[in-house]
């Protein structure tokens, strides 16, 4: 102990120590003052750290909890999932089962329908065939109605000229016959419509509203026509019984033409052209006997 006291009096007393010390204490102080420096700043840095530290620990405790959270409500729906999804499997694999066997009964019913197929296919064939056909038809139908129509328009036409020269005719015949004389009854060519009051049973003739008075005499001759359909068949009669106001008309058929008497209904009007059979000779005498 004693020897250390006065080693450290011994520097303490030398000059050249009490310099060195000096120095090293200076030297020591200034390291102290970096050192403090360095600690304060490594101090901020720390705090620095830490609170960056905290605010990660934070986001990743609220994150932590997010999927904590997350997990928690996925393992609740899983297990209320859970029945769901048993149920389900098992409709899947009721409904393989199902489609298997609705695959073999397909497969069973498809060998009959094959054999069908096979039987039809001569009628398939025969379909194809008639609807050829038809078509062909329906072609010849058109080409038909083109000349039908083109006979129509002829027809159309030569009934315009016929009425222009029937009615250059009796235009002709009025000029010709102003000044002439006419009898009292029905002159040849003279028309008159009548009315069907009766037919006669056999269907020889009918009965007719016009007579004497109308200038009809017995034994005239008529070609008749129905007045409401003009494209009928005109027939001919003839007068048998003459009343005043009351005629018999006898159908006069043909045994040539092999056409029955027409179809004539009570009620129906026709029309009478005079066609003759009284002479010319006759006319006048009974003109002569009217004056």
């Amino acid at each position: 102990m004693a020897s250390v006291v006065g080693l450290g009096a011994y520097f303490i007393l030398s000059p050249t120590s009490t310099n060195s010390l000096s120095v090293q204490i200076s030297s020591a102080e200034k390291d102290l003052a970096d050192l403090k420096v360095k600690m304060a700043a490594d101090k901020n840095a720390s705090e620095q750290l830490e609170l960056e530290v905290s605010r990660s620990s934070s986001a990743f405790t609220q994150r932590l909890n997010d999927a904590t959270s997350a997990k928690e409500k996925l393992e609740i729906e899983q297990e209320a999932s859970q029945p769901k999804s048993e149920e389900l499997d098992q409709q899947i694999a009721d409904a393989e089962v199902e489609l298997e066997t609705l695959g073999k009964e397909l497969a069973d019913a498809s060998a009959p329908l094959q054999d069908i197929e096979i039987q039809s296919r001569p009628l398939t064939e025969r379909g194809e065939v008639l609807e050829g056909s038809i078509k062909q038809l329906e072609a010849d139908l058109a080409a038909q109605k083109q000349k039908a129509d083109a006979v129509a328009a002829s027809l159309a036409l030569l009934e315009t000229r016929r009425r222009s020269a029937e009615e250059s005719f009796h235009s002709e015949k009025e000029r010709l016959s102003a000044e002439v004389k006419k009898p009292f009854h029905m002159h040849y060519a003279d028309k008159k419509e009548v009315l069907v009051r009766n037919k006669v049973p056999s269907g020889k003739g009918i009965f007719i509203d016009a007579g004497y008075a109308d200038g009809l005499r017995d034994g005239m001759e008529f070609l008749a026509e129905k007045a409401s359909d003009r494209t009928a068949i005109p027939f001919r009669a003839r007068l048998g019984l003459v009343q005043d106001r009351y005629s018999y008309l006898e159908f006069m058929l043909s045994d040539e033409s092999g056409l029955g008497p027409p179809s004539l209904e009570e009620s129906e009007k026709i029309l009478l052209t005079r066609s003759g059979k009284i002479s010319l000779l006759d006319d006048l005498d009974e003109s002569n006997q009217t004056r």
